[in-house]
């Protein structure tokens, strides 16, 4: 990489001698890229750098904060820190992910709208889910673990009264009506999500009409996006996920 011009997000950083620090950058170039540049460079806005190094770790040059109004507030903010911290530890270094990338833009833009003063809204959590929810559907497809809405686990088209649970690498197989199954989900259940998934005006009415469907919704679903986040990260412990759980403990 010779003064290749990225733009990006910073995922992580830390001190790096004095004056520096190590950074892992998500661009939209050259995906996740590794590298030493500036210190103290702001999170969740887009920045600019001139990448140069042959080898891993590259030299990051002239940073240009390209976006400053995004600030992500209270719960936003652990949410944000979980996004990064997945991607860090997901995404193979120096792979291009356009989808991902245009994905995490939106996300973080759409966060930022949320837990907001005086405007906060008691919806704002299950808005904030959804959000996150959209974000980690793209990400599983671009890694090859999306989610088949169509038919289940043995190849049946999915049945609005039939209910399932999520099996790894197999779908969603359909469960007996005695067995009361972790995390199971009706085919109705599926479809609507599968239709608020292309079209959001489709959750945002359900949030007017029903909230309390639309949470519920968002709830069962994201059981069944962290039984496979989980299996992804090979069951690391987020520390991300651990500070947001103690946040939400002292509220």
């Amino acid at each position: 990489m010779r003064n290749q011009l990225l733009t990006g997000y910073i995922l992580h950083q830390k001190p790096y001698g004095e004056s520096r620090s190590l950074v892992y950058l998500f661009s939209e170039e050259w995906g996740v890229v590794h590298g030493i540049g500036k210190k103290n460079l702001p999170l969740f806005v887009p920045i600019q750098f001139f990448g140069n190094g042959k080898n891993s770790l590259k030299t990051f040059s002239q940073s240009q904060i390209l976006q400053n109004h995004i600030t992500l507030t209270g719960q936003s903010l652990y949410a944000g820190m979980y996004l990064n911290e997945i991607l860090q530890k997901l995404l193979p270094v120096e792979e291009p992910f356009a989808e991902i990338w245009q994905a995490y833009q939106q996300c973080v833009a759409n966060m930022a709208t949320l837990f907001v003063e005086p405007a906060q809204s008691p919806h704002d959590m299950t808005r904030l889910k959804w959000h996150l929810r959209r974000f980690e559907n793209v990400l599983f497809e671009q890694l090859g673990y999306g989610f088949d809405f169509a038919k289940d686990a043995l190849g049946d088209l999915i049945a609005p009264s039939q209910r399932y649970q999520y099996q790894l690498q197999q779908g969603f197989m359909p469960v007996l009506p005695l067995d009361k199954p972790d995390m199971s989900l009706t085919g109705e259940q599926l479809l609507i999500w599968y239709q608020c998934l292309l079209d959001e005006t489709r959750f945002n009415q359900m949030m007017q009409q029903d909230f309390d469907l639309a949470k519920q919704l968002v709830n069962s679903i994201s059981a069944m996006h962290r039984h496979l986040m989980d299996n992804l990260l090979n069951y690391q412990t987020l520390q991300s996920r651990e500070l947001w759980q103690q946040l939400t403990q002292y509220q």
